[in-house]
């Protein structure tokens, strides 16, 4: 049961890890093959207690949808500390109405992190046929050490709740640093401002303009801690390309941001969680989306394919 941003940041603020692993376990699997699944949050960092398991997979992705996705999880080890290293394949198998398991699909998931080596997930490439409960093998390898193994159930909606690959970018009016007089503070909340608020989505979206990079952080309340990070990852790639594409942050709260109002446009783009960066191509189609953790190795070569 994947929780809202705000229903995770108050978990976080009460310090209810328990309370956490109990809310997001997964029902039983109904699948021989595919045994019950480790508890599921949608923040890596949020960690379950240690539960003598050598590998506990986490599911990283606060929603999944049918076509392509972008699997993300967590992995901890038996001391209840994140995994960061080793060769990691992910196997995903579709639950059937008759209690069995039919694999699907495999694949290599990659360790990203932005900022540090413990600020990261797990990603694969994943494409789901199908709506409906979905299950996932994952074994990790690693030199000099016997392969852990770690199961997890999910679910696949019919479609994403945020904008997915190929859909059109909402036209939101988002604040820019004409609306607050150059007081960039009240727009940005990381220190100092960042210079992304020049233009609002819709300025960016008008037909004309550039390939867009959008993201959607805030520095300095992020319950995952990867906010102020990938948005570093972002003003590096503005420095490069700052004449090919524009580029845009939007704030998560409206300010005083230690109200934890959400802002308009993060309703309007109905995201799960944050941080979030989308690469929208020059006729306002979004063609890549990134949640967590994404580092330039990720972003770059996404945003080259919209330049081209």
């Amino acid at each position: 049961m994947p929780l809202s941003r705000r229903e995770l940041a108050r978990v976080l603020a009460g310090g209810a890890c328990a309370s956490l692993v109990a809310a997001c376990q997964a029902p039983p699997s109904i699948a021989p093959t595919v045994p019950a699944p480790a508890p599921t949050a949608v923040n890596p960092l949020v960690k379950p207690r240690a539960s003598g398991a050598e590998l506990t997979a986490v599911q990283a992705s606060s929603e999944l949808a049918q076509g392509r996705n972008r699997f993300a999880l967590g992995l901890i080890d038996a001391r209840n500390q994140p995994v960061v290293a080793g060769n990691v394949k992910v196997e995903f198998f579709k639950l059937l109405s008759n209690g069995s398991a039919e694999k699907r699909a495999d694949a290599t998931a990659i360790f990203r992190s932005v900022g540090s080596a413990s600020k990261g997930i797990w990603v694969a490439p994943a494409t789901f046929p199908e709506t409906g409960g979905w299950g996932a093998q994952v074994t990790l390898e690693a030199p000099n050490d016997t392969p852990k193994v770690a199961r997890l159930n999910f679910d696949v909606r019919p479609t994403f709740s945020a904008p997915g690959y190929d859909d059109p970018a909402v036209r939101s009016v988002s604040p820019t640093e004409r609306d607050v007089n150059g007081d960039t503070a009240r727009i940005c909340s990381n220190v100092p401002p960042c210079s992304l608020h020049a233009l609002s989505i819709a300025d960016a979206l008008t037909p004309g303009q550039k390939p867009l990079v959008l993201l959607f952080a805030t520095p300095a309340l992020c319950t995952s801690a990867t906010c102020a990070p990938e948005l570093e990852t972002v003003q590096q790639l503005h420095s490069t390309y700052a004449e090919r594409a524009n580029f845009i942050h939007v704030e998560i709260y409206q300010y005083p941001f230690d109200a934890q109002r959400v802002a308009t446009t993060v309703d309007e783009w109905h995201l799960p969680s944050d941080p979030w960066t989308f690469i929208v191509d020059k006729t306002g189609i979004v063609r890549d989306r990134f949640e967590g953790a994404a580092p330039i190795d990720e972003l770059e070569p996404s945003l080259k394919s919209v330049l081209a």
